[in-house]
């Protein structure tokens, strides 16, 4: 019967305590009163009551723990427990939520209890229990002396309008310090009455002053004066019912309790709670409020009891005795135990560093300024190492497994950290360079191009390959040094060694699921800070290092399934279109099939002038100015900047925009074709079709993409179906755009009926800073944008006026033709040479130039020129806008892409950012630019419009990542 009372009771003052520490906090309706009012004395009157919780439980701990030895291992297991409890709270918050904006404080503050002074209870707890053991209590004068001078220190405060200890929030370790030591001086009463009238009584003073104080109160900023844990009139309530219940009542479960304040003195574990009362509104609701807060306290008492169950294992006792066992040594032989154990790890500990160094330089080469913009303007070093902590760590883990593995491998310490050493120091070098050609890291699909490694890797500086080999070779010489003279032998106990081998490969491929929204590991990166900026890869590496980065792009989702997604709904839409293509057929008599269509994507092609603050002395471009301007022409909005060809060309070829994918499918080329058994495009309108690339296939994998698009033929350099008429332009190592038309006139004569020709072009390729060509002074700038180097602008002017005259000889051969010839030439992206504000001048940064010319055989046969619609297009348009200049009759699928045509705006992804638009967020973007040339929000669409973009997506997704319902309806 007795354990029971004492149970009830202790239950009792650990629901006072949640009472005090979690109720107000969840900041109920009733917390709101700060006016002159009953109802704010009302609420300071039940705070103040709920605060003696606090104060009676330290105490009740400094009672009952004042009286135990081994005081000093008494505190390192209460750190320890709060650490562990702490993180492992942590932890359950990151896995279950992702809202998560407070998460890295949580973990640090529960890595840091006493540094970061997070849990101040717990702190005071430990700072009793030391100055306890320091002060020897047990002199009566000085027991006495020392009580006397607490409760000074505790009184004055209460004659003073302004707390002059500082004792508010987290700065009450040294109150609870206090609190501690005057429970350790309890003892039991033996005069009910006496003890039960002061408590009764200074509770009753404390009312009153609580009840008066909104009224005397001048200006409001002292109405909570009396009401807090600090006020002595409330610790002298908490006194008295203390003295009263350690007399007679047994001792607690001292851990029980340590385990139950950690968690209700920690806010961030009830921050998912907080949160959802913040959704619900639980919030402001005075009874729901108190209704969680019950909820929450007992969940803590079953989570405390759980943990004491832990404890009382057998690994944790054994860890409890070794920790007594350290406690009762001298200090000389606790610091001798300490460098054993440090010396045993030091080995790791050194791998571990080594790691965080490499983590740590990655993130900080991603910048070429000292500044780095994240919503706020930061000093890289800054920003790296207090705003990236986490990432840093993680990135560490990753690189330590790493070097584990190989150790668990061979057993060499310092061979296997220079491995890992080479391949971080090559990766951040390959990021480096192409972020400086394309403003955008190594993705997951470069890697799918590493058969074409020699050709990438010509276009690195031979003072490049110069420190890079330097560097190898110091690196090797210093290892095998460190191996001979300086070895590391290397054990592993029991399984460790099949661990290590098993941590590596499951740490990397979690990435798998990285991207899994709403999952536990996806909860947890983003707990931890990491941001999967697929709209844009470059701020991604900067923000999360490149191997995040890199692995977040890992894991790829090909698109989101649009509401309303059915076989009956596809139906649906096939049939509405063949409609509408009978309706567009009836005054179509042209067939594809016997028409000659060649898209041609010139490379890099873009107009310099049209960039804002770049002026260049004459039009390098002048024919094909013309061209636009007397044909079918206007300006092209690219998805990509400095780089994303291959999205351009495949949007051309698919008739599909790759705003609608999933922002981790960067490049539909090498994630996405390969995979799929069919691919529909606009090959299948013909009965033979090539592609011609004057330079090396494999490059975006397109030896395997052509093949799954139906081409006959790939040309390119070093297959078998070899690139002829070879002409470069002065120095330049690329092939010419003479070559390539020259090419395409081969296929035009040995093939003379209707074709498709797909013509990717590669003299205005990057780089422009090499001088390759003699400048014409006639294209020179007469001024660039801030920061832009006019003598890369210069180079490319000169090539693009190369392109210019190339083009003008192509259309004069065509014209000479008797057959229909339609050619589509676009430029696929900017070069990445302009060093505009991107936020800024975005939509300038992705208009290219494009016509679509039909020769004049064509032209007596039915092709027709048109304006409307053509002012501002995208490459998912020109199978539709082909098919209406060559008066050709059109299948389902190209009435529907008529309709966007005509209908909608041009799409593109986010114009706004870096690189191949690859940036922002886990959700998909497109961004809709309008005739006038001006950005256009989806939710701006009129009803009709939105419908047909809904029936777009809808095919799109069919087709690429649903159940093929439509495909049969394409053959």
């Amino acid at each position: 019967m007795q354990k029971l009372k004492s149970s009830l009771i202790w239950g009792v003052i650990l629901f006072w305590l949640g009472g005090a520490q979690v109720y107000w906090n969840l900041a109920p309706h009733l917390a709101g009163y700060s006016t002159a009012s009953l109802h704010t004395s009302a609420y300071l009157i039940l705070k103040g009551i709920t605060l003696v919780g606090p104060d009676l439980l330290v105490l009740l701990m400094g009672y009952y723990m004042g009286q135990c030895s081994r005081k000093e291992s008494m505190v390192i297991k209460i750190w320890l427990n709060t650490v562990a409890l702490g993180c492992l709270l942590s932890l359950i918050i990151a896995l279950t939520d992702s809202g998560v904006g407070f998460y890295p404080t949580t973990i640090y503050n529960s890595m840091l209890p006493v540094l970061r002074n997070s849990y101040p209870l717990i702190t005071g707890v430990m700072g009793g229990i030391v100055i306890s053991s320091i002060i020897p209590f047990g002199k009566a004068g000085l027991r006495q002396q020392m009580t006397g001078l607490i409760w000074v220190v505790l009184a004055i405060p209460f004659f003073s309008p302004v707390n002059v200890w500082g004792w508010n929030d987290n700065f009450l370790a040294l109150f609870y310090a206090c609190l501690f030591i005057l429970g350790g001086n309890l003892k039991p009463v033996k005069q009910f009455w006496r003890w039960s009238g002061l408590a009764s009584a200074s509770l009753a003073v404390n009312v009153l002053f609580q009840g008066v104080i909104p009224f005397l109160s001048f200006d409001g900023s002292t109405i909570n004066r009396f009401t807090t844990v600090t006020n002595v009139l409330t610790v002298v309530t908490a006194y008295a019912v203390a003295g009263w219940l350690i007399n007679g009542m047994p001792k607690p479960r001292i851990s029980y309790l340590l385990s139950v304040a950690v968690i209700l003195m920690n806010s961030s574990a009830f921050a998912v709670l907080y949160k959802i009362a913040d959704e619900k509104p639980v919030a402001h609701s005075t009874v729901r409020t108190a209704v969680l807060t019950l909820a929450a306290i007992a969940l803590a008492l079953v989570a405390a009891a759980l943990w004491q169950w832990l404890l009382n294992r057998r690994w944790a006792q054994t860890v409890s005795r070794r920790i007594d066992q350290f406690a009762a040594q001298d200090f000389a032989k606790q610091r001798a135990a300490v460098g054993k154990k440090l010396k045993e790890f030091g080995p790791d500990l050194t791998v571990f560093a080594v790691s965080y160094l490499i983590a740590a330089a990655s993130m900080l080469l991603m910048n070429n300024s000292w500044m780095l913009t994240d919503g706020k303007q930061y000093n890289i070093f800054s920003y790296v190492f207090t705003q990236r902590e986490l990432s840093l760590l993680l990135t560490s883990l990753l690189l330590f497994a790493a070097v584990k593995f190989v150790q668990a491998i061979c057993k060499h310490y310092w061979f296997s950290l220079a491995i890992i050493l080479m391949i971080s120091v090559a990766f951040v070098i390959a990021n480096r360079e192409k972020i400086a050609a394309r403003n955008e890291p190594i993705l997951p699909s470069d890697i799918a191009m590493l058969n074409v490694a020699g050709k990438l890797l010509g276009m690195v500086t031979p003072q490049l390959w110069i420190f890079i080999a330097i560097g190898t070779s110091i690196l090797i010489g210093v290892g095998y040094w460190l191996e001979k003279y300086y070895s590391i032998k290397i054990s592993f106990k029991k399984h460790s060694r099949l661990c290590y081998l098993l941590l590596a490969p499951l740490l990397f491929m979690s990435c798998l699921f990285w991207n899994h929204s709403g999952t536990p590991l996806s909860n947890f990166l983003l707990s931890t800070g990491n941001k999967p900026m697929f709209f844009n890869q470059l701020s991604g590496a900067q923000i999360n290092g490149p191997l995040i980065q890199f692995m977040y792009n890992v894991d790829v989702k090909v698109m989101d399934q649009p509401a309303g997604y059915s076989r009956a709904r596809m139906e649906q839409i096939v049939k509405k279109y063949q409609a509408q293509a009978g309706e567009i057929n009836v005054y179509r008599h042209n067939d594809l099939a016997q028409q000659t269509v060649i898209f041609n994507l010139s490379e890099s092609f873009s107009d310099p002038n049209r960039v804002p603050g770049v002026r260049l002395k004459n039009s390098p471009i002048s024919a094909i100015k013309a061209l636009q301007k007397n044909n079918t022409g206007g300006v092209m909005i690219s998805s990509g900047y400095g780089g994303g060809t291959a999205n351009m060309e495949y949007m051309a070829l698919t008739g599909y925009n790759i705003s609608n994918f999933s922002p981790t499918l960067p490049v539909p080329f090498t994630q996405l074709v390969g995979k799929l058994k069919v691919n529909p495009s606009i090959v299948d309108n013909f009965n033979h079709a090539v592609a011609i690339h004057p330079y090396v296939g494999t490059f975006y994998n397109r030896t395997i993409v052509y093949r799954k698009f139906g081409f006959d033929k790939f040309f390119y350099l070093g297959g078998k179906d070899r690139i002829k008429h070879q002409y470069r332009i002065d120095h330049s190592p690329y092939l010419s755009d003479r070559t390539a038309y020259e090419n395409v006139f081969d296929q035009l004569h040995s093939y003379r009926h209707g074709q498709f020709i797909n013509l990717v072009t590669m003299q205005n390729h990057f780089p422009y800073s090499d001088n390759y060509y003699h400048h014409f002074s006639h294209y020179r700038s007469i001024r660039v944008s801030n920061g832009t180097s006019s003598s890369e602008v210069d180079e490319f002017s000169t090539e693009i006026h190369y392109t210019d005259n190339a083009v003008k000889q192509f259309i004069k051969q065509i014209d000479e033709m008797d057959r229909p010839i339609t050619i589509v030439f676009y430029g696929d992206h900017l070069p990445g040479i302009y060093k505009n504000d991107m936020t800024k001048d975005g939509l300038k940064l992705h208009e290219t130039e494009y016509f679509i010319y039909s020769n004049k055989y064509a032209r007596t046969h039915g092709a027709k020129n048109f304006k409307r619609g053509t002012a501002v297009v995208s490459p998912n348009d020109f199978i539709a806008m082909v098919a209406k200049q060559t008066n050709s009759k059109v299948n389902w699928y190209q009435a529907l892409l008529t309709e966007v045509f005509e209908k909608l705006p041009a799409m593109a992804k986010n114009v706004k950012a870096e690189g191949d638009g690859n940036a922002g967020s886990t959700v998909a973007h497109t961004d809709f630019v309008n005739e006038q040339g001006e950005l256009v929000k989806e939710h701006d669409l009129t009803k009709q419009q939105k419908r047909l973009l809904q029936d777009y997506r809808l095919v799109q997704y069919d087709i690429t990542a649903g159940k093929k319902y439509t495909v049969k309806y394409l053959k």
